[in-house]
């Protein structure tokens, strides 16, 4: 599955953990972040997330990394919290353990945000 299809789905949450997976198994990785999410469903939010997701994995795996993920429409305009969480010590804590390519979308969720279980 492409992260453009996973962000069709209608639980973006699912789309984007069954992305995950199948982007672990496939032998084509690039093929499945190339292309831009646009005509989503999908806040704001999820984009950011998808383009922080493709720029990390496109640079763990050694790939190219797509040139739309640099699109300024991929930042948040205020800092985003794993959880939505208030909680400042906790926020401290994900902006200390975020990834850099989430931390440049604004986006804390600490070190596990591509993680699957």
């Amino acid at each position: 599955m492409r992260l453009i299809d996973a962000l069709n789905y209608e639980n973006t949450t699912l789309g984007i953990g069954q992305f995950l997976d199948d982007f672990k198994r496939a032998d084509n990785k690039y093929e499945l972040i190339r292309d831009e999410p646009i005509s989503t469903h999908a806040s704001q939010k999820t984009l950011c997330y998808a383009a922080a997701v493709a720029h990390k994995l496109a640079v763990d795996n050694d790939l190219d990394v797509p040139e739309w993920v640099h699109r300024e429409i991929y930042v948040m305009p205020e800092p985003t919290y794993a959880h939505n969480t208030k909680n400042e010590k906790y926020q401290e804590y994900l902006r200390e353990t975020s990834f850099p390519v989430f931390a440049s979308r604004n986006l804390y969720y600490g070190d596990n945000a591509i993680s699957r279980c």
